[in-house]
């Protein structure tokens, strides 16, 4: 019975006393406090900053399972960190079995001290539900019905306060209620990347209508994991990266094992089955996994510089010798009355058969001559869900990367269009890749799609943090160009702003105006 009407008298456990209560030792008072739920307790993890957040609680995680507790307010205590945590009476009496000395992967054990009552829930009122549900609304796409779970306990602003990993049993269910409480309805729920190994919330929970899953990258080791999705009507299912796809020694034996617990698939891992007998047919192609992580990150990588407002910064991209050019398969009459004249400064082959001064003037050689035909064309937004990458051509040191999809223009009259881009990319000296080659096609849609229908999400304030050398170098030459100060002084500005160039400029502008930049940082 918890006793939540008596006074709060915070009692320390070491590992001392975690023996005696691991070998049942009476300990009323501490057992007393570990029953109630009305306190926070605080768990100090000595020297805990010698460690990063994630693999601290992971590991802590991991030695109380399957018993469950939810850490918040992680912080730093001089060299110790240490966080909170309630309704753990569980967790705790299993922390008591290790000694309070927890399996560190990354190096010596992990010692501990915890705080039985350090504060009642009076004193320290925090409530996680509101976090939870507002984490759940920004990753909600409500044109799509997308809810995008991949990675949840890393949300940016929840985790701050509270670590949720949904590979906890109760976490999980309790973040599905809610979405079924507090979201709109979902038909594609995206959990990759959370370390999952049971599906039962999901039945539990209600979400009934999810049509498509997507499951990559967890912890589930057999087919048998899927049979509490035996009563929704799955139509597309991704399992790529869990341990149950080595299972099996042919695609027949994992389609029909998959199908066991989804009848109603279509597609799975982005194939689609129900081809009759004719081979299977692939939405992407990559030859294997290194190269589909390389195309993926090019991708992304150059569609987030892309889709910027500023298109300078995709110079260190191109190799200096690259071409580019854009053609617009739309009539220019068509498209002057949609009102996209910007792309009718096309070198369509096919139109232009008899105009080599056209077709001549809109192939673009060079880094700078591609920067000007980039900046002609209005601002857009590539909808990354619609991507289809396939490799037509890789010798190891050459790639041909074929990109489709949707893009939104951005304007007082934005439309959605259909885009292929074709790169060519070439490995340099140190596997740096550079594009030699950029074919741009614009086409409208087969069937008109509101653009509401897709969220143009800019990050204007954001600058990659993969910069290459050779985009490093070119950055550094327009901060040379730009501020005149000498090569030491630039590198050390774009640095501390780590590489944003604007951030850079705007902080050499306030110590020019305050006269903190002293004669010998100019060139001379």
């Amino acid at each position: 019975m918890q006793r939540t009407s008596l006074p709060i008298v915070p009692m320390q456990l070491d590992s001392s006393i975690a023996i005696k209560i691991s070998m049942g030792g009476s300990m009323f008072q501490e057992r007393t406090l570990m029953g109630r739920s009305d306190v926070w307790h605080k768990v100090k993890i000595l020297k805990g900053t010698q460690y990063s957040k994630e693999n601290v609680l992971k590991a802590i995680l991991s030695a109380i399972e399957p018993a469950e507790l939810i850490p918040v307010k992680y912080q730093a205590s001089g060299e110790d960190t240490f966080f909170l945590a309630r309704n753990c009476a569980h967790a705790l009496d299993k922390l008591c079995k290790t000694n309070l000395v927890i399996k560190n992967p990354d190096g010596d054990p992990l010692i501990l001290i915890v705080t039985l009552g350090f504060a009642s829930i009076q004193d320290l009122k925090l409530n996680i539900q509101p976090l939870i549900v507002t984490a759940l609304t920004k990753m909600y796409n409500s044109n799509r019905k997308t809810l995008d779970l991949s990675e949840f306990h890393k949300d940016s602003e929840m985790s701050n306060t509270v670590y949720c990993p949904l590979s906890q049993q109760r976490t999980f269910c309790h973040v599905l209620k809610l979405t079924k409480t507090s979201i709109a309805k979902v038909e594609h729920l995206n959990l990759q990347k959370n370390e999952l190994f049971n599906l039962t919330p999901i039945e539990t929970c209600g979400l009934t209508s999810i049509k498509y899953l997507d499951l990559r990258y967890n912890n589930f080791i057999t087919m048998e994991a899927l049979a509490p999705l035996k009563n929704l009507c799955i139509l597309k299912l991704w399992l790529d990266g869990n341990p149950l796809c080595e299972n099996y020694s042919s695609s027949k034996q994992y389609i029909d094992s998959a199908m066991k617990y989804c009848p109603n698939l279509f597609q799975l891992d982005g194939v689609y089955i129900r081809t009759s007998g004719l081979p299977l047919t692939y939405t992407n192609y990559f030859r294997n996994e290194s190269r589909e992580g390389l195309v993926t990150k090019f991708v992304n990588h150059f569609f987030a510089l892309y889709d910027q407002r500023d298109r300078t910064v995709l110079r260190g991209l191109y190799c200096k010798n690259a071409f580019y050019s854009m053609s617009l398969a739309i009539p220019a009459a068509v498209a002057h009355k949609r009102n996209l004249v910007q792309f009718t400064a096309s070198r369509n082959l096919l139109k232009n058969v008899d105009s080599n001064k056209k077709r001549q003037q809109h192939l673009y050689y060079g880094q700078d001559n591609i920067l000007v035909g980039l900046k002609r064309l209005p601002r857009s937004y590539h909808d990354r869900n619609s991507f289809v990458l396939d490799i037509m051509y890789d010798n190891g040191k050459c790639l041909a990367i074929s990109v489709c999809g949707l893009l939104r223009t951005i304007s007082t009259t934005s439309q959605i269009l259909w885009f292929n881009r074709t790169f060519i990319i070439q490995a340099g000296p140190d596997h740096e890749y550079n594009i030699i080659n950029d074919q741009y096609l614009i086409d409208s849609t087969i069937q008109e799609i509101p653009p509401s229908s897709i969220e143009g999400r800019f990050h204007d304030d954001v600058v990659p943090s993969c910069f290459s050398v050779s985009e490093k170098e070119e950055l550094l030459a327009k901060f040379v160009e730009t501020t005149r100060l000498n090569t030491d002084w630039c590198q050390t500005y774009l640095e501390e702003a780590k590489w944003d160039i604007r951030k850079a400029i705007s902080n050499f502008m306030k110590d020019y105006k305050s006269s903190a930049v002293p004669n010998e940082a100019f060139q001379t």
